[in-house]
């Protein structure tokens, strides 16, 4: 259990930690000279139980509100710390509000400094307490009145503490490891070593992890949790990771940054969430006012804009669009507060909704129906309200990544959704069955509208065809569509494009003769074809004349332009094509190179990357870089 103090400055935080844990949170020599907590202290208390409390000890001075909304992202109990000659003061309502904004469920009222008042302002003090909380994540909690100098009290409030750490539910350690890094340093002889909450997943010694948004490999050489050596450490712990990698140093992280699994390494500079305002403020807030929004550790300029209003009123909530000054890492769920430009108040908070939204139409009512299903933690549910919701279907990859599932749990979730499962590119689509029959049904629609605007022309290529419909439908469900009328026999393949059954091109009289020309020379030719001058000289035609009717014949679909000044037979290319996959799968990872295919077909150097770069295009291959392999 991690128990974070909130509370005004100089009501007691540090001291009431020290009586609890034996140590000094107050960690620099400007933190002991002025008595004053600046920035995060960390600590922790042995119970009876197996479960270790750690206390994160923050800054109660408004100018450190920015550490103390580090501190306290992710932890399970607060302690509210109320001084009783003070009493309640305007730090003590802010972070008791932004307490609330972040979703924490349980604590207590710490009253402090007891010896220092008489019996009646105690008393005082104490009885304001239920209206101070009232509405608010400690409405009903109990309250301690301690004196951390004497001890009075101390005991009752570790035996609350002890009972609590027993009897609150571990959190669930399901989802791909992330870390919130809040500290960052070197230790002589380790390396170095970051420190945070951990709020999904788990993690051990060797694995590697990423550090976003940089995207920086890093492995775990050393693990602590809780203050303590561990083999593993679970969401809902202090964890400290001493982390080695090649583009790792001091400079290269920082407070706010992410240590994750590769699985969840998604940076973004949008954010669609949930944002209620407080009810403390005194006006709304207004379309794309400027604001600090602090996620996990993180503190990032960022602008609101609200979604399907023009402003939101004073305790309100509603939709919006967090348009950040710089990428930050960021999921499904996680809670966050924004400031006002200055950085001078907290202005409200919520959660994150949709971290991978559209650039374009986020304030449609079907992106705003889209939102309010997503909004659903159930992620089944949420997953079925989209599939009726979306008619592109859902691509199931992109919600497991924003949501953060693994593997298995992304299976299950499939599993359990009703409806198709379409294989892509892009990995599994969920569809309704309706929906994928209306897709299909387009699909037919815009190959038979090709043929009646061009009837001499074969049909559309794929990539045509993907185009032409893009503006409704997403290009991979498009080309699952495709594959899946070949198989019915409802598209025909001709070549590398598509045509209907019925469909017959109709060439002129003087262009079909042509054809018949170059094909019978394009296959006594075999699988390097005569340059298009050499081409012409075998026909007896004139150069250009014949470019400019090759052209003709390839944007009709009967040849393939595989290079400016040569021109291939379909079925020489899908010969080439399989020389391709033959290499590949003769891979054991699968790629190969431009030196090996050319060495396979005997088509010569400077033709081979002609061919490939024809095969990227078309589709079939893909290049990295350095070699390539099938798509």
């Amino acid at each position: 259990m991690i128990v974070a103090t909130a509370g005004h400055v100089d009501h007691g935080k540090t001291a009431l930690v020290r009586a609890l844990t034996g140590v000094d949170t107050d960690r620099t020599e400007e933190e002991k000279r002025r008595g004053l907590t600046i920035d995060l202290g960390f600590a922790y208390m042995d119970g009876p139980s197996l479960r270790r409390i750690g206390f994160v000890d923050v800054p109660g001075h408004e100018r450190f509100i920015r550490n103390m909304l580090a501190g306290v992202a992710a932890v399970d109990f607060v302690l509210l710390v109320i001084a009783a000659d003070d009493g309640p003061m305007p730090q003590t309502r802010e972070h008791l509000a932004i307490l609330h904004l972040l979703g924490l469920r349980h604590g207590a009222v710490v009253v402090s400094k007891t010896d220092r008042v008489s019996g009646e302002r105690l008393l005082q003090v104490t009885e304001g307490i239920p209206e101070l909380v009232e509405g608010t994540c400690l409405t009903g909690a109990p309250v301690f009145p301690v004196s951390a100098q004497t001890g009075a009290g101390m005991d009752a409030l570790k035996r609350h503490l002890t009972r609590c750490s027993e009897t609150l539910p571990w959190r669930k350690a399901d989802g791909n490891f992330r870390l919130a890094v809040d500290r960052c340093f070197t230790v002589d002889g380790a390396g170095l070593v970051v420190t945070g909450t951990v709020f999904d997943g788990s993690v051990r010694k060797d694995e590697h992890l990423r550090v976003v948004p940089g995207g920086i490999p890093a492995r775990v050489r050393d693990l602590r949790g809780q203050g303590q050596r561990r083999d593993q450490v679970v969401a809902g712990e202090r964890c400290a990771l001493n982390l080695s990698g090649s583009r790792l140093d001091r400079e290269a992280i920082r407070r706010g940054d992410w240590v994750v699994a590769e699985p969840a390494e998604l940076v973004t500079r949008r954010l669609d969430v949930e944002l209620g305002l407080l009810p403390s403020e005194q006006r709304a807030l207004k379309h794309w006012t400027p604001v600090h929004l602090h996620l996990g550790a993180a503190d990032v300029t960022a602008r609101v804009a609200l979604l399907g209003r023009h402003s939101l009123g004073v305790g309100e909530r509603g939709l919006a669009q967090l348009v950040l000054e710089r990428p930050i890492h960021g999921l499904h769920g996680d809670r966050f507060i924004i400031r006002d430009q200055s950085a001078w108040r907290t202005l409200g908070g919520g959660k994150v909704i949709d971290p991978t939204p559209p650039r374009r139409g986020r304030g449609r009512p079907e992106r705003l129906s889209l939102l309010e299903a997503l909004a659903d933690a159930d992620h089944a549910r949420a997953l079925g309200s989209l599939l009726e919701l979306s008619p592109t279907g859902i691509f199931l990859p992109a919600f497991v990544r924003t949501r953060n599932l693994t593997p298995e749990q992304a299976a299950a979730l499939a599993d359990a959704t009703p409806g198709l499962r379409i294989a892509t590119r892009e990995g599994p689509l969920l569809i309704t069955e309706n929906r994928w029959q209306e897709v299909q049904r387009e699909v037919l629609n815009a190959v038979a509208r090709w043929h009646a605007l061009d009837p001499a022309s074969v049909g559309p290529g794929e990539s045509a065809l993907a185009e032409r419909l893009g503006r409704t439908l997403p290009g991979a469900l498009v080309r699952a569509a495709i594959r899946a009328l070949l198989e019915k026999s409802l598209l025909v393949r001709q070549g590398f494009n598509l045509r209907l059954p019925d469909h017959r091109p109709r060439l002129e009289t003087a262009d079909a003769a042509l054809l018949e020309a170059v094909t019978h020379a394009l296959r006594g030719a075999g699988l390097r074809p005569p340059l298009v001058g050499e081409l012409a000289d075998q026909l007896g035609l004139e150069r250009q004349a014949l470019m400019e009717r090759l052209q003709s014949l390839s944007r009709l679909g009967y040849l393939e332009r595989v290079a400016p000044n040569r021109y291939f037979l379909p079925e020489t290319v899908e010969t080439l094509a399989d020389l391709a996959r033959e290499l590949a799968e003769e891979s054991p990872d699968r790629l190969f190179d431009a030196a090996g295919y050319r060495d396979r077909s005997g088509i010569g150097r400077n033709l081979t990357i002609q061919v490939l770069e024809h095969l990227d295009r078309l589709g079939i291959t893909r290049f990295d870089g350095e070699r390539r392999g099938l798509r």
